[in-house]
């Protein structure tokens, strides 16, 4: 059996589970599984191009599972369907069609050089195969209660119109998949002028006033807490676009600006301070 996954235990009740297919680490995929004292919380499961990673997370806690996929992306909701207990944010329903799709997944992972020769046909036959994600609907205010331990739900409208992050309050760690990071691309706000933008600004704010200094912030492609710079300048980013400073904004060349799926969109690139944020001009 070809292995793809890496297990790392980052504190009590807290678990790294990366996803990675070349061996440079590029395009790995994070997941994080919290264990409370009645039930743990898998939250992402990577693209699911092998079909074992229940099996991964059932080698670290024996509870009953609760998988949590923070956003419908093929790299975050590929193999949900492998757990019974399914959450998701509903606003993602529409990307679900594509995202759990196989020739998506395996696109994602095999459109470039530098993966492993043997992993290509291994996965081709152990692909977590699904055409329907049967989820129940997460959304901000939510508590994901474990047992000793809660998961706050912070919708964060904007890279996925579903998108949410995971606060653990007690423990002082949040889970924010790809909510934000160094660059952020929103491709899919709504078309309405200036309203999906502002979702995302006003997301950010609230779960920036919802943490502390020191919170710790994971996120979906790394075990690296994110600063919280980052944060503040995704949310300065937001409002320069919004106050109509974007004289300085370019074109975006990023591959995924120019997917098939953003043929009608025009992506610009606002960079502020440490961060990138890509966003469609056409929804101002």
């Amino acid at each position: 059996m070809l292995e793809v996954y890496t297990k790392k235990q980052l504190r009590e009740g807290l678990w790294n589970i990366m996803e990675c297919h070349r061996p440079d680490g590029d395009m790995s995929v994070h997941m994080y599984l919290v264990e409370g004292e009645e039930r743990a919380a898998l939250i992402d499961t990577g693209f699911g191009v092998v079909d074992h990673l229940r099996t991964v997370v059932e080698s670290i806690t024996k509870k009953p599972i609760v998988c949590i996929a923070a956003h419908g992306h093929p790299d975050h909701a590929g193999a949900a369907s492998l757990f019974d207990d399914i959450y998701m944010n509903s606003r993602d329903e529409e990307l679900l069609a594509g995202s759990l799709s196989y020739e998506r997944r395996m696109g994602d992972v095999f459109g470039r050089e530098g993966y492993d020769p043997e992993l290509k046909p291994y996965c081709e036959k152990h692909i977590v195969m699904t055409e329907k994600l049967n989820y129940k609907n997460i959304d901000q205010g939510d508590v994901v209660d474990l047992g000793g331990k809660k998961l706050e739900v912070y919708a964060i409208p904007g890279h996925t119109q579903g998108s949410v992050a995971l606060l653990n309050r007690a423990d002082n760690y949040a889970l924010i998949s790809d909510a934000f990071s160094r660059r952020t691309a929103l491709s899919t706000l709504p078309p309405e002028k200036r309203v999906g933008l502002t979702a995302y600004r006003d997301g950010l704010a609230r779960f920036a006033d919802a943490i502390e200094e020191d919170t710790l912030l994971y996120w979906g492609h790394s075990n690296v807490p994110v600063d919280h710079a980052i944060l503040k300048d995704m949310l300065q980013a937001c409002n320069e676009v919004l106050d109509g400073k974007t004289e300085n904004d370019t074109e975006s060349i990023n591959r995924f600006a120019k997917r098939k799926s953003a043929s009608n969109k025009r992506m610009m690139e606002q960079r502020c301070g440490s961060v990138c944020l890509a966003y469609d001009a056409n929804t101002l």
